[in-house]
């Protein structure tokens, strides 16, 4: 054989190896399991209350609109909103310029009306003594009858006249009380000690008598959390009952309420009714003393129903897929596509678990959110619940995990 067919001959055969030997596939090495600590819940189902939420406010016990009976001009402002007042603190004054005209001149007429009592009675004794000597001399037959009758009717039209400008001044006296009382009304002050919600008016508006001037707050006594419900829930509510509700401003958890207040009458337009609850007056959790116009919600019982719920961290995302990791009998974790329902903040109160809406808790309930597992779990199945870890399918229980 030629050299160079030698040649091309070997070089093929070593082409030819090099491509079977690259061309071969090696076995893939499945990941070996980890072994994992993460604390394990049981699936069970069990009854639960499930509630009905509506928006609520917080109301104080004590609020007021202040208004004034007298009309005139604001012409200080001694207080501003959000302000903390204390009982008898000034909060506007209005102008008195005229109610003081007007007792000026009411004053002027108390004074006439004095002086011409005084004239009225220094006659009416002239009167008088005149009448007893005409009665003398008639007695005499040294006078006519009607001389008598005239003297007698002079003082008798004397006494009238004093009677009347008493009355008069009476009258001025009453108009001048009447005045003092309105010019106390001038200056509007705290009635007690609470926050200035809102003041209607500013410096240099005019208000009639009666025109609501400032909105006031109590910070202390009771405080109610109030609510319109759905006209279904009538016969579910009685006064004394004891519900959940929460403002998410004040404590981060639902907590118990009494009911104070059941309205009865249902508001055509929204087919629902009022209902008062009393807040505690210690708030658990609370990050301070509530205030009137807070936002809440409280959460009517409606029915009871058995459901399987899982706490939110025990299920993972694979996509769009939620996924919860079981623990088999030796503890290799598998995981298993689930199908949800609605997510729920699971209360423990009065001896069952309550149900409400996660909505006035978005982010903030942390670990108390619950979810309803409708499909792909059985009761008794152990589910491993990571705190921020990623399980895996073939991961192992430690021994003891979950104890």
């Amino acid at each position: 054989m030629p050299w160079n067919m030698r040649n091309l001959l070997v070089i093929s055969c070593v082409m030819a190896a090099v491509l079977v030997g690259c061309s071969g596939e090696k076995p893939l090495r499945k990941a070996e399991g980890r072994t994992v600590d993460v604390p394990v819940r049981v699936a069970a189902r069990a009854d639960a209350v499930e509630c009905r939420s509506f928006p609520a406010q917080v109301e104080s016990e004590q609020s007021v609109t202040l208004s004034s009976k007298a009309t005139g001009t604001v012409v200080a402002v001694m207080a501003e909103e959000g302000q903390k007042l204390k009982a008898g603190a000034p909060i506007l004054r209005l102008d008195e310029r005229e109610l003081a005209g007007q007792e000026q001149a009411l004053s002027a007429e108390r004074d006439q009306a004095r002086r011409e009592k005084e004239a009225l009675a220094a006659r009416a004794a002239l009167a008088r003594t005149t009448l007893e000597r005409v009665s003398r001399l008639l007695g005499q037959k040294a006078v006519s009858q009607e001389d008598y009758d005239k003297a007698r009717a002079e003082a008798d039209a004397l006494a009238r006249q004093i009677d009347a400008t008493a009355a008069k001044e009476q009258a001025v006296a009453s108009r001048m009380a009447e005045l003092a009382v309105l010019r106390g009304y001038a200056t509007v002050t705290a009635p007690f000690e609470g926050i200035l919600a809102r003041r209607y008016v500013d410096k240099g508006a005019f208000v009639a008598a009666g025109a609501p001037l400032a909105l006031l707050d109590a910070t202390t006594g009771r405080f109610d959390l109030a609510a319109q419900v759905d006209e279904t829930l009538l016969p579910a509510l009685r006064q004394g009952q004891t519900i959940l509700a929460a403002v998410p401003g004040l404590a981060p958890k639902p907590f118990p309420v009494t009911v104070a207040a059941v309205v009865g009458r249902i508001d055509p337009a929204s087919r629902s009714f009022k209902i008062k609850c009393t807040l505690p007056e210690a708030v658990p959790e609370a990050s301070g003393p509530p205030r009137a116009g807070m936002f809440g919600r409280v959460y009517v019982p409606a029915r009871t129903a058995q459901k399987l719920l899982l706490p939110a961290v025990c299920l993972s995302l694979r996509g769009d897929l939620p996924m919860a990791a079981v623990a088999g009998p030796d503890g290799t974790l598998n995981l298993r596509v689930v199908k949800t329902g609605g997510s729920f903040v699971a209360v423990a109160f009065a001896g069952a678990t309550y149900l409400t809406d996660s909505e006035a808790f978005e982010g903030q309930a942390g670990d108390d959110r619950f979810v309803e597992i409708i499909s792909g779990l059985a009761d008794g199945d152990r589910v491993a619940c990571p705190t921020g870890a990623t399980l895996r399918d073939g991961d192992r229980l430690a021994p003891g995990a979950g104890q």
